[in-house]
């Protein structure tokens, strides 16, 4: 199976530029996160602690994530119901992030990425996908870029979905998650030492596809 592993923090283009590679090394692209924030969406409309273990812990038995691909797009559902449009919100940003945090939350999704992973060539985003989840991926990556130019990308989607938000809260949301993100106990965002890092502040999208697509290529 072709295993590629990308990490990056929110806002970074990981999810972009994995469904663009995806596309042209026909292969699935897993978008973890989506599992994660599909979690935080039932806290959320459970009114659910997403920082309290039992709490959280008793609702995962009450929950069934499934995932299915139509036309190379993924479809993340919550107890028969498809999320993809309730799942992007900063709310549910937060929820997620909060919940994740959690080791029973990380064991739960680690054994849905795994077992795809052995089922499918796929490429695989997220925060410890090359250092927890998929570690012995042939071809791993680490994409990011500094606060503000992933504030600014973040804050555009989130306007055009309709959101009232301003920058300067967009930019605080995104430096407290980094915070969190590295900072937690298990899964933590880090750079993987035989992970390719890629800073893409100065990029297009494009261009971050071709260069990881031209580094694989050199390892076929």
């Amino acid at each position: 199976m072709i295993n590629i592993a990308i990490d990056g923090p929110g806002g970074s283009g990981k999810g972009v530029v994995s469904d663009r590679l995806a596309k042209l090394l026909n292969v699935c692209h897993l978008d973890t996160g989506a599992i994660y924030r599909a979690i935080g969406l039932y806290c959320y409309q459970n009114n659910i602690d997403p920082t309290s273990e039992k709490e959280v812990g008793e609702a995962l038995d009450k929950m069934n994530i499934t995932i299915d691909f139509v036309n190379g797009e993924q479809y993340t559902n919550l107890n028969g119901v498809c999320v993809n449009s309730m799942i992007r919100t900063s709310t549910i940003s937060d929820y997620s992030s909060r919940s994740s945090a959690l080791k029973i939350v990380r064991d739960k999704v680690k054994h849905l990425q795994q077992d795809f992973a052995k089922n499918n060539n796929v490429i695989m985003e997220g925060r410890d996908i090359t250092t927890e989840i998929l570690p012995n991926a042939k071809y791993k990556f680490f994409l990011t870029a500094s606060p503000e130019v992933r504030a600014h990308r973040r804050l555009k989607d989130l306007l055009a979905k309709g959101e009232n938000i301003t920058f300067e809260e967009v930019l605080k949301n995104i430096n407290e998650r980094d915070y969190r993100d590295s900072h937690r106990e298990f899964g933590k965002l880090q750079l993987a030492k035989d992970a390719i890092l890629i800073n893409s502040d100065n990029y297009t999208i494009d261009e971050v596809v071709a260069i990881m697509y031209s580094k694989i290529n050199e390892r076929v």
